[in-house]
């Protein structure tokens, strides 16, 4: 037996049930597919469809649009129907046009008339599921493969997706977010407070715009207790649930200082809170996890382990296999909380050196760990007791926040503004707050714009 398949929208009249209206919007005829691909619609097949079905719920409910005018805004005539307006209307996948009443004043002297549209009425043409999806691509791809991205979601080409539109919304929202999140966060309730929380903080640096300039450095803190520590097996761990700040701004670290604040917090961090802050020994680092002091109960500030051995590998590639023991000695005596013996131990390994670029490598690491010699803990100790001494367990953020996207096209360049707007939508992602807090900055930017 042979079928077709008819997909229909019915207008139906809720208190007679009657059929007022019945629309054919496709017709397929049912075969055996010969292969995957017959089975069921294709991409393209399918938006084809949903803006079949978008249309005809846009015309029922164009009719019923207010456009807030009873009478004339210029002689208070009551204004008569004058036909309907065609307004653009941007889906999340299809573009449309929206029919919106138009009015005019029947008094000769007046004629005055509206002219009204989507944005006119609902202050954006914009669905905001689209502009959300905008930003996301924006805010973790380039701006012309986020277009890229979007063309091959809706499956053709749409002026609204344009890559200059993207990058305009997505630093409109993330200029928002950053305004909001200038805003303190009140302190935590005691019945929310964290018995300990760990806060990681490292910087990047972007390719900068300036002439005679290379870059800038952004600064990223992940901030999570202990106990959200995920075991995935021997050689992965996962936090399950953190707070990212992020800031590119040039302003002695005054947004940077607030943005950590609130991130230890959204964490429980309170003056009860016994707070772990781990950093690679940059001094920019150290100082706002110094600025955290008076939130907390006792602050313990270490030196990295993870940027500790990345150094020591460093240098013992420049160094050669001779002094590979040597080094190894001293990376063992640091292990063991002995970081005076093990500064010796560098010091006698320099003397013995002479190569000077080889013997100025070994002086870089001297003056690394003797320049955060208050910062070097007992890391062997800490280890035995599961206690936190590296980051490595957060590190790869800094790969995923910064450098995934402002250093994956050379040629590409940033102001800092720009940089610090998309790094907030990237930290919301990454903190998996995004889907949560997305809405008013993004209706914020697009009433902004129209």
């Amino acid at each position: 037996m042979d079928y077709e398949l008819r997909v229909i929208v019915e207008k139906v009249s809720v208190s007679s049930q009657e059929v007022v209206q019945r629309d054919t919007l496709k017709v397929y005829d049912v075969e055996a597919p010969a292969s995957i691909l017959e089975l069921g619609l294709r991409h393209e097949e399918q938006i084809s469809l949903l803006e079949k079905v978008q249309n005809s719920v846009l015309a029922a409910q164009s009719k019923l649009i207010d456009t807030g005018y009873d009478q004339c805004p210029r002689c208070g005539h009551k204004l008569h129907k004058r036909g309907f307006s065609k307004s653009k209307f941007h889906a999340v996948f299809t573009d449309h046009k929206v029919g919106i009443q138009k009015h005019k004043c029947p008094n000769p002297d007046c004629n005055w008339q509206s002219t009204p549209s989507t944005s006119s009425v609902f202050g954006t043409a914009i669905h905001p599921d689209l502009a959300k999806l905008q930003c996301e691509q924006g805010a973790l791809h380039s701006f012309r493969k986020a277009e890229r991205n979007l063309e091959t979601l809706t499956v053709r080409r749409r002026p609204v997706n344009n890559h200059n539109n993207v990058k305009v919304l997505t630093n409109q929202v993330g200029a928002a977010l950053a305004q909001e999140h200038l805003e303190p966060l009140a302190a935590v309730k005691s019945a929310c407070s964290a018995k300990e929380v760990i806060l990681q903080i490292d910087g990047g640096h972007i390719p900068i715009k300036e002439k005679d300039k290379r870059s800038f450095e952004a600064l990223s803190a992940t901030a999570y207790r202990p106990e959200n520590v995920l075991t995935i097996d021997k050689h992965h761990r996962e936090i399950a649930n953190k707070s990212c700040a992020l800031s590119a701004q040039d302003d002695e670290l005054t947004t940077m200082k607030i943005f950590t604040l609130n991130a230890v917090r959204k964490q429980g961090m309170t003056k009860k809170t016994h707070l772990t802050a781990l950093a690679d020994g940059a001094l920019n680092c150290w100082s706002v996890i110094s600025s955290l002091t008076p939130h907390c109960k006792k602050l313990l500030c270490i030196l990295d382990w993870f940027h500790i051995a990345m150094k020591f590998q460093n240098v013992g590639g420049a160094v050669g296999d001779a002094f590979t023991e040597s080094l190894e000695r001293v990376k063992w005596t640091l292990w063991h909380g002995k970081p005076k013996e093990a500064l010796s131990k560098l010091k006698l390994l320099m003397t013995n050196v002479t190569d000077s670029k080889k013997r100025s490598k070994l002086k870089k690491l001297y003056d690394y760990l003797e320049g955060n010699q208050a910062y070097l803990v007992h890391y062997a100790d800490r280890d035995e007791k599961k206690l936190t001494y590296t980051s490595q367990v957060a590190e790869s953020h800094i790969d995923t926040i910064i450098n995934d996207r402002f250093k994956r096209t050379k040629k590409m360049q940033w102001t800092r503004d720009g940089a610090h707007y998309v790094l907030q939508i990237r930290g919301l992602v990454e903190s998996e707050e995004w889907s949560d807090r997305w809405q008013v900055p993004v209706l914020t930017a697009l009433m902004g714009a129209a």
